[in-house]
């Protein structure tokens, strides 16, 4: 395909979290008739996401074809040997996205807001509005120009003030269906003037509003007007597709779901012998004296939710891995309420075999401690044997309604694929429908707690794929996240990307 033919030209949607359900549910809501005329159609459906199914792993996925073993992005952290995390990023400069390999054939690229792509391209034929979860940026002035004309800043961060109560959700609602207006004034400005071949519009506030919304019984009112933003976009570009002659692809990283309840993972690997606390936090557990929590506490919990957490988690590792060290010391104790919020500190490795980390979601992540680490207690012989024992252990437990509440788990260290880009977990432990694994909270009554404003929702491991034609026919079932770069690429006539195109082999013209 030559450069700038306008009937050649492929459209690429993102929408964060939107599982098929949701739109099934809104699809005969007015304003969303672009979405209903892609489900008539049977063109959409579920693609499978990675895992953990997180925007931290599986967008970079969606750009590159690649695992997260391969691109170098598990999760939004990666564990050390010290027991730290360090906050991770895909790193485009690394691993490019498929639009490098089409601006670099002579394509016109026009990228705005890619989820976890947040570096400026230093390669032409491409206007970039750069993603989440930093400030958005511009890859020349020109596109600043037209972003402070639509006041335009990035998608805003609402979160805090909904945890804290100083937002409510129908507040927060208004102000990301603005952001998306916004982004959507943008995208429409420059498809009008630019000549573009590839065009990729993504937006994320639909995942920050589901997870304080979802277990509510009228959900509806908070995400159908953002739908309906996002809604009006699609039918815009499924017209200029009919004029043009070209492809609209849709696709989500993951799902969500509404959340019932959390079971607390490591709660569950402490009481079965697997990880140990230190006698600091245990003493304060094991009390039976009634008292207030301990200042020490209530201190540490205040100030990692606070706004220095972000501080913390962008510090160089070794200011991070000192300031953890003087936390961990001195800040080691344990709540007199229910439950206790632990962190990575408040273990004793010395006498822990297995621990849960990083990934606070449906699909959790278990690391054995073994010689990875700083004090590893866990030998190389019994490190299949461990994971056996407590998968089989974690398969047998019941939920609340009394079924299987784990309903399975993973050999992580098969799905990373002997990845050298971070130390990789070695179980992914996967809950049933409506509950998420938690792995801060401990109790000696109970492995599960309620969820949080921010859990209300949590993810599933299934987003969506749709695409709108006017004579191409894609097979788009049980696609997965791999399949959109070489899909893509096949498309513009390239050579593909990643482990080869599925998608693009299954194509019906």
């Amino acid at each position: 395909m030559a450069a700038g033919r306008k009937d050649r030209t492929l459209y690429l949607i993102g929408i964060d979290a939107t599982p098929l359900w949701i739109l099934e549910k809104l699809k005969d809501e007015k304003g969303m008739e672009p979405f209903r005329k892609l489900i008539r159609l049977r063109q959409l459906a579920d693609l499978e996401s990675t895992m953990p199914p997180m925007s931290g792993c599986s967008w970079p996925s969606i750009y590159t074809g690649l695992t997260p073993g391969e691109h170098g992005a598990p999760d939004f952290f990666v564990m050390k040997r010290d027991y730290v995390k360090d906050l991770v990023y895909y790193d485009s400069r690394h691993v490019p996205p498929f639009w490098k390999e089409l601006a670099d054939s002579g394509h016109r690229c026009l990228v705005i807001t890619p989820c976890m792509d947040i570096l400026i391209p230093d390669y032409g034929n491409i206007d970039m509005i750069t993603g989440f979860p930093l400030k958005a940026r511009a890859s020349n002035e020109r596109l600043k120009a037209l972003m402070h004309s639509c006041g335009f800043n990035g998608e805003p961060e609402l979160e805090r003030r909904m945890n804290e109560g100083k937002l409510t959700e129908i507040e927060a609602s208004k102000e990301y269906v603005k952001s998306v207006r916004k982004r959507i004034r943008i995208a429409k400005s420059l498809i009008e003037s630019g000549n573009y071949d590839f065009v990729f519009v993504c937006f994320t506030e639909t995942d920050r509003l589901q997870h304080f919304t979802l277990n509510k019984s009228d959900w509806k009112e908070y995400l159908l007007p953002v739908y309906r933003e996002i809604a009006g976009f699609v039918g815009y570009v499924e017209k200029r597709v009919e004029m043009e002659n070209a492809l609209m692809l849709l696709v989500s990283d993951h799902g969500a779901q509404p959340i019932r309840l959390k079971f607390l993972l490591n709660a569950w690997l402490i009481r079965n012998g697997y990880a140990s606390l230190k006698e600091s936090v245990l003493s304060g557990i094991n009390s039976t004296v009634s008292r207030p929590a301990p200042a020490t506490y209530e201190i540490r919990e205040r100030v990692l939710k606070s706004g220095l957490r972000k501080i913390y988690d962008r510090m160089p590792h070794r200011a991070k891995r000192l300031t953890a060290g003087i936390v961990g010391n001195f800040f080691s104790k344990a709540s007199s309420g229910r439950y206790t919020r632990l962190h990575l500190f408040d273990f004793d490795m010395k006498k822990t075999r297995a621990f849960a980390e990083v990934s606070n979601d449906p699909v959790a992540t278990i690391w054995i401690n073994d010689k990875r680490f700083a004090e590893g207690t866990a030998g190389d012989a019994g490190r299949e044997r461990l994971k056996a024992e407590i998968s089989r252990k974690l398969c047998g437990l019941r939920s609340a309604e009394g079924d299987r509440l784990i309903i399975g788990t993973e050999n992580a260290g098969e799905y990373y694929k002997g990845t050298k880009k971070f130390i990789p977990a070695d179980l992914f432990v996967e809950a049933k429908k409506n509950y998420t694994i938690d792995i801060f909270n401990f109790s000696t009554s109970t492995y599960f707690m309620k969820p949080e404003k921010a859990k209300s929702g949590d993810h599933t491991r299934h987003g969506i794929i749709g695409y709108y034609s006017a004579g191409l026919k894609l097979d788009i079932t049980g696609s997965s996240v791999l399949d959109i770069a070489p899909t893509i690429l096949d498309y513009f006539g390239r050579s593909g990307a990643g482990k080869g195109s599925r998608l693009a082999r299954r194509r019906i013209d």
